[in-house]
């Protein structure tokens, strides 16, 4: 068994975190301290709160590979990074809908119009866009009209990909970075490479 030590001023806490710390400190032999005393201590501390920064859920694994990755490149060139095309998709929200929004405002300003929100009933919608890119050009940006799915990936890299790859790297020499993503993995896509792979050589 382990422990772990958290820092005060690196400690999670949640929407009730003030209430929360406040009663377990006020469990021990200290004196008792309010609410508000202990909430303004800790804004006094630069302690605010904040949403969680959201980042990708990696397991172990993910973590190992990451580094395996790392330590293979690390001593790569500026000219062989210059040989790598790289690519990702993206999701645009045209309605900020995913997240919450605060605003400090004062008694009978909620309907001002820095103080209110817009929605749409329907959540908003977003686009999903499809990019990839090289030291030595940017390449097409692809609308994406459904879900990323092997098929529509399958259909990207020949349509899009295979021509800016034979611009860009005219003798061959290109490598095309991309990610683990299900759809990059599925068997059409990697079958695809393959038969790129072997009428090529």
């Amino acid at each position: 068994m382990t422990s772990e030590t958290v820092p005060l001023g690196k400690a999670k806490s949640g929407p009730d975190s003030g209430s929360a710390d406040n009663a377990q400190y006020n469990a021990g032999p200290s004196a008792s301290v309010s609410e508000h005393t202990f909430q303004r201590t800790l804004l006094d501390m630069g302690l605010c709160s904040r949403l969680p920064t959201r980042v990708p859920l990696l397991i172990k694994r993910h973590r190992q590979l990451r580094l395996q990755w790392a330590r293979e490149h690390r001593d790569w060139t500026m000219d062989e990074w210059k040989r790598v095309a790289w690519m990702d998709e993206s999701r645009f929200l045209i309605h900020h809908v995913d997240g919450r929004v605060r605003v400090r405002r004062l008694l009978g300003e909620q309907l001002l119009p820095s103080c209110t929100a817009g929605h749409t009933q329907a959540g908003g919608g977003g686009i999903m866009l499809w990019r990839t890119f090289s030291w030595a050009a940017l390449g097409p940006v692809v609308v994406v009209e459904q879900t990323m799915k092997a098929a529509n990936y399958q259909n990207i890299i020949a349509d899009q990909l295979h021509p800016y790859m034979m611009l860009v790297f005219p003798t061959g020499n290109g490598i095309f970075q991309q990610d683990n993503a299900p759809c990059h993995k599925a068997r059409i896509a990697l079958e695809w490479f393959e038969s790129i792979l072997m009428n090529s050589t």
